[in-house]
């Protein structure tokens, strides 16, 4: 038995209080492989989980490099930040890809449930929200929190004079912002103000939302209806 079969067993045995948000109704495989050695398990999410050695008819994959798991499982990166992306053409490290395109949307939301819960290490699941953790999307540096039933949040770190949604994006959800830390220059449907901690900032649908930081800022970024 390979040391990664050993490993995801250990991963799905410590989110024993969070399988049911995992596993679906209906059995998806996933491939997990890790390209650098060639190591890879087909998970098998089902009403009792299996892991198979080697890619078994895999309706997705998920894959990055030995080092960065190792990272992952010793709680040095986050799992999340290194998958999350502005636009699927971007490459992280941390990838993924889907086969079974019937299943598409069912496969969507078992991975962002195998991000949030499956490969975060402990029994009970707790993340460390620093700058070293997290990723790179829309011109600045998120850890994602929950991506569930049509509500998305993360953890937003700006550095000074970066800008959140830099591509000026409109979505056709709600949003807001809460601001933990930091000041900065807002600009939502076309009006533009300042904020500063303890401010909650509201988006409309459809609307340009910016954040340019005057200093470093975080915060917590929400959206439903998503």
């Amino acid at each position: 038995m390979s040391k990664l079969v050993d490993e995801m067993k250990r991963i799905i045995t410590e989110a024993e209080l969070y399988m049911d948000l995992i596993v679906p109704e209906d059995e998806i495989r996933v491939c997990f492989e890790l390209v650098d050695t060639g190591e890879a398990v087909t998970v098998v999410l089902k009403e009792e989980p299996e892991v198979i050695e080697g890619s078994i008819d895999p309706d997705a994959r998920l894959f990055t490099t030995r080092p960065v798991f190792d990272s992952i499982l010793s709680g040095e990166a986050d799992i999340f930040s290194l998958a999350a992306r502005a636009k699927m053409t971007d490459v992280r490290p941390v990838n993924f890809e889907i086969f079974t395109e019937e299943k598409a949307a069912l496969i969507w939301e078992v991975g962002k449930a195998m991000l949030t819960y499956l490969f975060t290490p402990g029994r009970v699941k707790v993340k460390r929200l620093a700058p070293e953790l997290a990723g790179e999307a829309h011109g600045v540096h998120p850890i994602p929190l929950v991506y569930w039933d049509g509500m998305r949040s993360s953890w937003i770190y700006l550095k000074r004079g970066e800008v959140l949604n830099v591509e000026g994006e409109k979505d056709p959800w709600p949003q807001l912002f809460v601001i933990l830390k930091g000041r900065g220059r807002a600009i939502i449907g076309g009006e533009e103000f300042d904020v500063e901690p303890n401010r909650v900032v509201y988006v409309p649908v459809n609307s340009v939302h910016q954040l340019r930081a005057v200093s470093d800022i975080e915060l917590i970024w929400l959206a439903w209806m998503a």
